[in-house]
């Protein structure tokens, strides 16, 4: 039942995650940067009322007493704040196909990162799927005339997410809370500037729908986390890796088949090196992950 259970709330994050464009698509007549600050002030609220009912409310501020943790969670704050607004931008400027690639190839860049800053040995089948990513981005930079930035942009940032939250120790709800709480004075700034938040709410002919959108956009980034946060007190971690990839598949296919942008054999080839690439790295983390389990020397006492 435990199994069964974190696979369900996993598959509920990735599928949110991965059908989250059409949400935002219907914000899209505010700038990518008002709706980033509802975004910030609403997932604080979302998460205070979940504290709030779990009765942890008290807890979460006794920790937001530390100051090394207010430290520690700053730069991740930063760099999930960047990849929230550029997601937005992505989805809403007609680049939801080059947003899926960022998360296509987000866990080969993990595997870099770790060769980067932690010293970690790339075994050749690493190696070959970097190396065929790298082709794939290579092509698509000569078909656009331009790097896919927003997607290695997007990959990046959310990379040294990871990084960080893995040196802070912090849960996903709570982290994740704090983090939203350290963004409020940049969610202030943006409100305050109005060519970055321009649109009125109160002078819009029907205010209640888009009202409501916005204050849903801090749920829909609360609730995923908290389901991801289950399914890992329930999954390991090496089966709960595989459900990461029904995210990008469904904003890529929302992308080619809902939002019709342009998608022609060119830029098949070059997805075509980073599928076969990913295919490899997963086929490694499957190969590594049943080592694991089959030999006795590595099972932890």
């Amino acid at each position: 039942m435990t199994a069964k259970s974190g696979m369900l709330y996993a598959v509920s994050a990735y599928a949110t995650w991965g059908f989250v464009p059409l949400f935002w698509r219907e914000l899209r007549m505010f700038p990518p940067t008002q709706i980033l600050a509802h975004r910030i002030v609403w997932s604080l609220i979302f998460f205070i009322c979940i504290f709030l009912t779990r009765r942890t409310f008290t807890n979460w501020l006794r920790m937001l007493s530390d100051k090394k943790i207010l430290l520690k969670s700053l730069p991740s704050g930063l760099a999930i704040g960047i990849n929230w607004g550029l997601y937005i931008y992505a989805v809403n400027s007609g680049h939801a196909l080059e947003s899926s690639l960022g998360y296509f190839i987000n866990p080969i860049f993990n595997v870099l990162i770790g060769s980067l800053l932690f010293k970690e040995k790339l075994n050749k089948f690493q190696w070959s799927a970097f190396s065929l990513a790298c082709v794939g981005v290579g092509l698509l930079t000569v078909l656009n005339g331009r790097p896919p930035w927003i997607a290695l942009a997007l990959a990046g940032t959310f990379s040294l997410y990871g990084v960080i939250r893995k040196k802070t120790a912090l849960k996903g709800t709570t982290g994740t809370a704090v983090e939203s709480l350290l963004l409020i004075p940049a969610a202030i700034l943006l409100f305050s500037i109005p060519s970055l938040t321009p649109t009125n709410l109160l002078e819009l002919e029907d205010p209640l729908i888009p009202s409501v959108l916005l204050m849903l956009g801090g749920a829909l980034t609360a609730l995923p986390l908290v389901w991801f946060a289950e399914a890992t007190q329930r999954l390991p971690l090496s089966t709960l890796g595989f459900f990461q990839y029904i995210s990008p598949t469904f904003q890529f296919l929302i992308a080619v088949f809902i939002f019709k942008e342009p998608f022609d054999s060119g830029k098949l080839m070059a997805f075509s090196f980073i599928w076969m690439g990913l295919g490899l790295f997963i086929f490694e983390t499957a190969r590594s992950s049943f080592q694991g389990r089959s030999d006795p020397s590595k099972v932890s006492t």
